[in-house]
Formats: structure tokens, C-alpha cells, sequence
């Protein structure tokens, strides 16, 4: 009881546990109209979705489009799917799966970022690798020692984990 990793673990159901459609994924054809038909089978019964397009000025030039939600007044860029329903993630109160992180998994993600940056094997028990041909020995040392730093920072947490789990453990005995 009370391991690693034990305890609630924000409620909110993610974003990447529901189906989504990106603006991006549209075809100029398709954003032309100012709206877009979505069509789809839930549990054996068709569905549909018209939502309408907005279309915003870019500083430079052209235009982006947003979908407009269909419950909300906000444009958005992506839309999410759940129970026969169209809306955003604010509607459906979705989160995004970095804001559920805790501080120690955000410092695996940058090492692991970094290693993959690096031309590096996933993972802080794995040797650390060679510079990468091409890259300037200073941006090389910079990583490696930001790199180091985060390793540094994921032992730090593990110790104070083991310290609390053995004072428990000396207060039951």
C-alpha cells in the first residue's frame, strides 16, 4: 500500500484515450465550403457531424482555419469524438497527457528527448553514446550536461522515495 506510483492520478480522461480530427488533416477542397460533414459508425448506427469553419487573417499572408465547436463560441484545431458527440477538449473536459505528469516522469520525458536528440537508446540505465556526426562539440557538451543534470534530479527523487519508504518502514517496526 502507498508504492511508487500509487494514489489518484488526476481524474480527467486524456485526449489521447478519444478519437480526434486535426484541421490539418483537411484538404483545401474540404475547407473551402466553411463547413466540413464528418460521417462514422457508432455501435452499428451511422453518425454525423457538420461543423462549421472559421477562418482567421496570418500576419504574413494567407489564412488559417479553425473548427468552431459546436456547444462552445471557441475555434479550435482539433475536435474530439466521444459517445456520438463532436465537441473540444474544454466541452468534453479532456486534459492533455503532460498536464497528468508528475515532476519525476516530465524529467524521464527530457532525458529520453534528449537521448533521442543524441542518437542515444531510450532509457537512463542504457550507456551513454557518442557525439553525433555533424554536431558541434559545444552543443554536444551542452546537452550531455543538461542531459546529466535531469539524470541527476531523477536519482535525487528516487533517494528521497526510498528515504520516506524506509522511515515508514523503521516507524512499524
Amino acid at each position: 500500500m502507498g508504492g511508487r506510483g500509487s494514489g489518484r492520478r488526476y481524474g480527467k480522461q486524456k485526449t489521447s484515450s478519444v478519437t480526434s480530427i486535426n484541421i490539418k488533416t483537411l484538404d483545401d477542397d474540404e475547407r473551402a465550403h466553411g463547413s466540413v460533414s464528418f460521417r462514422y459508425t457508432l455501435d452499428g448506427k451511422p453518425e454525423e457531424h457538420t461543423v462549421t469553419l472559421a477562418k482567421t487573417a496570418c500576419h504574413y499572408g494567407g489564412v488559417r482555419y479553425w473548427f468552431k465547436c459546436p456547444y462552445c463560441p471557441r475555434r479550435v484545431g482539433v475536435l474530439y469524438l466521444s459517445g456520438g458527440q463532436c465537441a473540444c477538449r474544454h466541452c468534453f473536459k479532456l486534459a492533455y497527457p503532460s498536464e497528468c505528469e508528475t515532476d519525476q516522469d516530465r524529467l524521464f520525458r527530457k532525458a529520453n528527448h534528449i537521448r533521442a536528440t543524441l542518437g542515444w537508446q531510450r532509457g537512463i540505465a542504457y550507456p551513454k553514446g557518442d557525439k553525433p556526426k555533424g554536431m558541434h562539440w559545444k552543443t554536444f557538451n551542452r546537452m550531455k550536461a543538461t542531459y546529466d543534470l535531469t539524470v541527476q534530479r531523477i536519482i535525487g527523487y528516487d533517494i528521497k522515495w526510498l528515504e520516506k519508504i524506509n522511515s515508514r518502514r523503521r516507524a512499524s517496526l
